[in-house]
């Protein structure tokens, strides 16, 4: 009886998969010059008919900082419900990165050059050519969370990067070496943890 439910717990799970679309496609627009006290709210109001969103992300407000910098990431596609079936998503299809990137595109001509709260606004495309920029973090949520040691790899990375600051020409490409090495490593995880 034991068996029995597993094994229909199993194949429900297939079925859904199957019938879910399997793809999802990210944009990523930047909004510059914000005033510093903009809610997510308040970019939701005036993007939100442009498609789902998938997160608002405001820059970390230093001393010294006259306006606040938002990146709004657009999807297309279905998310899963949990962050593992996010992970073994195959790659986003050619229409959905489409879809998206228009709608991305509309978004930034309505913001771009208007006026919010007294303050004329500079938007564009922050990362046009990473469609599957969901699921690369998710994945590398997922191989961060089984993986310790390639956590602190990372996050050792990311403080060598932070002392030698943004302007030093190698440190960078190494931290992209990096993440594409753990974008690897985390889909095949992803992939295996799907077949399980």
């Amino acid at each position: 009886m034991f068996r029995n439910a597993i094994a229909r717990t199993v194949a429900t799970q297939r079925l859904s998969q199957a019938t879910q679309s399997r793809h999802l496609a990210s944009s990523v627009m930047y909004v510059r010059n914000l005033p510093l006290n903009t809610t997510e709210s308040e970019l939701a109001d005036r993007l939100s008919k442009y498609g789902p969103v998938y997160e608002y992300q405001f820059t970390p407000k230093r001393p010294g900082d006259e306006y606040a910098i938002a990146f709004v990431k657009f999807y297309s596609g279905d998310l899963p419900s949990t962050i593992e079936e996010l992970a073994s998503l195959p790659a986003p299809i050619e229409a959905e990165v489409e879809d998206v990137n228009k709608r991305c595109a509309e978004a930034i001509a309505s913001l771009d050059g208007s006026v919010f709260n007294g303050r004329p606004l500079n938007a564009n495309f922050a990362r046009k050519n990473q469609p599957d920029a969901i699921q690369f973090n998710a994945r590398m949520a997922v191989r961060k969370a089984n993986d310790p040691m390639f956590a602190a790899r990372m996050e050792d990375r990311k403080n060598q990067m932070r002392e030698q600051g943004s302007s030093s020409g190698g440190g960078g490409n190494q931290y992209s070496a990096g993440y594409k090495d753990g974008f690897k490593d985390g889909l095949q995880q992803g992939q295996n943890s799907g077949r399980n």
